[in-house]
């Protein structure tokens, strides 16, 4: 016990805050004599106390302080202690494993091995899990063999199916099985639908098991869902969340877009219409909010009349608003004539706006005359919503109504009509004469904001004479229309333009310059080359930025000294934009420069380095990648990854294919990203094996899609092997290769 008597006195005073200060002087020691009173207080009656021990603990996790914890959890009058020495023992994690599974072999007591295989579940290690896995069989206790249930669950370990599976048939006690469903559920694996779907028939076990169903995912269980939703009396909504569950689960976007449609439509044709009643008195009466969310979902599903003024009425409400406007785009053009009615009727904004974003995604003609009446409203945010959703409707009688718009005080309003215009001329091409004679009227218009919208118009949708107009309009004197005009230009690489956009990059406006800097690109004409490497010494940051970016798509020699002069001079964006232009000159001549950009402190800089070297003739500019490739940054270990792939370099493979081990997420799609730019088959099993993670599961099978030539013969080999969990991800990728051709 600690030799100072003041500490102890006060350790053991009647006030916790003097208990507290005690706790905390305590915590602080390292000397082996305090650790009985620290261990004393680890079961004070104050949560506080309690909690600075843990924290010391944790801070000082000696062997000593992990066997005096684990010592903790068998004190059988102080659930406080044993609480807080779990506690502590999670939070001091990977060192505190050994000890427990020593002690595991060891122990008696049924309340400690309890606590012990309960941690095992929470800190999870191979020896821990292997040690579990041992203990099934041979655990006669039943409370025990429940808990090693649940934790094996806790790893979601598919090498544990077979266990669990043995577990279900030749043990009896329907609490075992209770957890063992839990587990199953927890892991995740199909193929454990076999042994779970049958235990329904165990009313005790019921709910477990559409828990499990829920969890699993698999599409092949709505049936058996809808069947018991169908054929049961009362309403289950085990099952219900269960269906939900299965329709939202995370899923390779491969698959995910075809089974929630399937759920949706099974749904509408097999649920029961009496249950509808039950289902929205339900939704009425219960106050958890996940359940009248997925009662919402299925109501929408359901395309059930009665649930239209249920949906709509919950439009109001802040917590299911969003939910119900989903439901009622899954509801889909059925919903329109109440949804039509509710907008005549609404007042609230958000109300309004929710409305809005239905009809544009079910929108139907009849709507038009129903969205008019906001086109002026007072809300900018309406009036775009408004717009943008007569272009979604597509019908041409909208056409003068959108015009009207183009001088709309909201400039997000305004390219809102410019869109939908555009849109409807081109999915009505009759229309398009005469909207361009209602254009050149308009062009004339004092209003600038409708002179630049039409000019916009004009051009989008290639007017007879646009190119004069373009012109004439970047000889405008307001330098809005010719920055306008200037912009527009760049969309077409039309060599009519090419004068006037050299002459622009002398223009007084620097946004005028701005803009034929990166119109220019399109043409690069010859004449244009001087005014860029000229523009390199503009007194605007940004203007010299453009200019470097634009002399980079030119590729020309004489571009790369001044841009190398401003690589070593320059300010940040300038600079970066001069590595990336003289990366894509792939210019030998530059390959010392751009090494030296590798040893800046800024990483950007570095970054743009990595980057820029992609195209860069030589073997040790191979080396230096590869080098990158192992950086202790992850964004230079990602754009190392990206360079060696626009190499196209087989002789990166093997680096790249360490890199699907790399920690950070974004180096890993940046190494799968590479393998799209050098397909090999020698790729084949680390892109495999990589379906397995989640993050990166859906560019992989991208991957695959895109080389189908390559790769299918070895997919559809690995699909007649492939575990459960990988075999509907496999499948779906194979579907995706078929229907590619």
């Amino acid at each position: 016990m600690s030799a100072d008597p003041q500490l102890l006195e006060q350790a053991r005073s009647s006030d916790p805050d003097a208990r507290q200060k005690a706790a905390f002087s305590v915590s602080q020691s390292k000397n082996e004599s305090d650790l009985p009173l620290m261990f004393e207080l680890l079961g004070d009656k104050d949560w506080r106390v309690r909690k600075t021990i843990v924290d010391g603990f944790v801070r000082d996790a000696r062997p000593v302080i992990i066997e005096g914890l684990i010592d903790a959890l068998a004190d059988p009058e102080n659930a406080g202690k044993r609480n807080s020495a779990t506690e502590a023992l999670i939070r001091i994690g990977d060192p505190a494993i050994n000890p427990i599974v020593r002690r595991l072999r060891t122990e008696t007591d049924v309340d400690v091995r309890l606590s012990l295989v309960n941690l095992l579940g929470d800190l999870r290690s191979s020896e821990a899990f292997t040690m579990l896995m041992g203990m099934l069989d041979q655990e006669q206790d039943i409370n025990i063999a429940s808990s090693v249930v649940s934790s094996l669950g806790k790893y979601r370990d598919a090498a544990v199916l077979p266990l669990l599976m043995r577990t279900l048939q030749a043990r009896e006690d329907l609490w075992l099985k209770f957890h063992v469903i839990e587990a199953l559920g927890e892991i995740g694996d199909r193929a454990a639908l076999p042994a779970v779907l049958p235990l329904y028939a165990e009313k005790s076990l019921r709910k477990p098991v559409l828990e499990a169903v829920g969890k699993i995912a698999d599409v092949g269980t709505v049936s058996f869902l809808l069947r018991i939703i169908s054929d049961e009396e009362k309403l289950n909504l085990t099952a219900l969340r269960a269906l939900v569950r299965i329709a939202e689960a995370s899923k390779p976007r491969i698959v995910e877009q075809a089974e929630r449609t399937l759920i949706q439509r099974k749904f509408r044709e097999s649920f029961p219409q009496q249950k509808i009643a039950p289902l929205i008195d339900h939704l009425h009466t219960t106050p958890k909010r996940d359940v009248k969310s997925f009662i919402l979902k299925f109501l929408g599903w359901s395309g059930d009349e009665r649930a239209l003024p249920v949906l709509l009425t919950n439009l109001e409400q802040p917590d299911t608003a969003e939910i119900a406007a989903q439901a009622l785009i899954d509801f889909g053009s059925g919903a329109m004539p109440a949804i039509l009615e509710t907008l005549r009727n609404a007042e609230e904004d958000e109300i309004i706006a929710l409305l809005l974003r239905v009809i544009n995604v079910v929108g139907v003609p009849e709507a038009i005359p129903h969205i008019l009446p906001f086109l002026d409203h007072d809300n900018p945010m309406i009036r775009r919503l408004a717009i943008e959703t007569l272009g979604e409707i597509a019908d041409p009688g909208s056409i003068d109504y959108l015009l009207a718009k183009l001088d709309d005080f909201d400039v997000a309003s305004q390219q809102a009509a410019v869109n939908s215009i555009s849109a409807l001329v081109a999915a009505f091409p009759e229309i398009k004469q005469d909207v361009l004679a209602k254009i050149r009227r308009l062009l004339q218009s004092p209003s600038i904001p409708m002179k630049l919208n039409s000019l916009s118009v004009f051009v989008n949708i290639q007017g007879e004479g646009y190119h004069d107009e373009l012109l004439l309009a970047s000889k405008d004197s307001d330098p809005v229309i010719r920055q306008k005009a200037v912009s527009l230009m760049g969309k077409f690489g039309e060599e009519r333009f090419a004068d006037q956009l050299v002459l622009s990059l002398a223009d007084e406006s620097t946004s005028v310059r701005l803009a034929a800097i990166n119109a220019i690109v399109h043409l690069r004409p010859e004449k244009g080359l001087e005014p860029l490497i000229a523009s390199l010494e503009d007194n605007d940051i940004w203007i010299r930025t453009a200019a470097a970016q634009a002399l980079g798509e030119y590729r020309h020699p004489e571009a790369l000294g001044p841009l190398m002069r401003h690589l070593q001079q320059d300010l940040p964006p300038v600079r970066i934009a001069a590595i990336e232009a003289l990366g894509k000159s792939e210019n030998p001549s530059v390959r010392d420069v751009l090494f030296n950009a590798l040893n800046e402190p800024d990483l950007e800089i570095r970054r743009a380095a990595v980057l820029a070297l992609a195209k860069i003739p030589g073997g040790d500019v191979f080396d230096r990648l590869l080098a990158a490739l192992g950086d202790e940054d992850w964004r230079l270990r990602a754009a190392a990854a990206t360079s060696l792939g626009n190499r196209g370099d087989r002789a990166a493979l093997p680096a790249l294919h360490r890199a699907f081990d790399d920690p950070d997420t974004y180096v890993q799609q940046s190494a799968v990203l590479a393998l799209d730019h050098i397909p090999d088959r020698e790729s084949f099993p680390y892109l495999f094996k990589a379906l397995e993670n989640s993050a990166i599961l859906d560019d992989v099978s991208d991957v695959f899609v895109k080389h189908k030539q390559l790769y299918r013969d070895l997919l559809e080999e690995a699909w007649r092997t492939a575990d459960s969990r990988r075999e509907v991800v496999i499948a779906a990728i194979l579907q995706a290769m078929r229907e590619k051709n």
